[in-house]
């Protein structure tokens, strides 16, 4: 009966994960930071496997029940937090210890490493809060000066500009600072900022030759 409760549960898993696609495209940090409900950096300290119903993959195969299609399973990564960038109303009532993250990438699920300490966006869901590809969640490590200077007070005063990939070689707007899409250079070293005039335009942390400015 276990047997046939796992070989279910694996074909159900097969069509959940085929069922659901991740839409979002890759998120710049400043116009995550400013979309996002909460931005902090924290610790990694521990990982569990769950459905959204709340039970486990051995509570299913245990009681031999196969699971709602519809709930897909997610991570719940047990967490410290180390720093607060920014927070919502709905962050402040949240569930702090954990955050989660669909199972697959195909939704838009992330995975993370334990003892790394990330910093991280996200939104709230049913007071948990939630990370996904469709924001940014990185190592804290590997953040350069511009996105650093960012997280630490430029983005939260700069949230009226918008970092645009470059669209046909056009300017969406004055209101929006010109990045090539393959090329995370200008966000590493530079912040977009409001300039006199309404235009928003790249403040420049640190200054290196980007690869596609040779």
């Amino acid at each position: 009966m276990v047997y046939r409760a796992l070989l279910g549960l694996l074909f159900i898993l097969g069509l959940t994960k085929s069922a659901f696609c991740c839409s979002c495209y890759m998120p710049r940090y400043q116009n995550s930071f400013c979309n996002a409900e909460f931005a902090i950096t924290a610790n990694v300290t521990a990982a569990e496997l769950y459905f959204r119903d709340g039970r486990s993959l051995d509570s299913y195969v245990r009681e031999s029940i196969i699971p709602n299609r519809m709930d897909r399973q997610e991570y719940n990564y047990s967490i410290d937090i180390l720093e607060i960038f920014k927070r919502s109303a709905s962050f402040e009532v949240a569930d702090k210890d954990y955050v989660t993250s669909d199972a697959f990438d195909g939704s838009c699920g992330i995975e993370l490493s334990l003892g790394t300490v990330y910093y991280m966006t996200g939104y709230i869901r049913n007071n948990h809060m939630v990370v996904s590809s469709c924001f940014t969640t990185t190592p804290f490590s590997e953040l350069k000066a511009g996105q650093l200077a960012g997280i630490r007070g430029l983005y939260s005063t700069n949230c009226k500009c918008r970092v645009n990939e470059m669209l046909l070689g056009r300017w969406k707007s004055k209101r929006v600072c010109h990045a090539e899409w393959y090329s995370p250079c200008e966000e590493q070293q530079a912040v977009c900022v409001k300039r006199r005039g309404g235009k928003c335009a790249w403040r420049f942390l640190e200054r290196k030759p980007c690869p596609l400015d040779k």
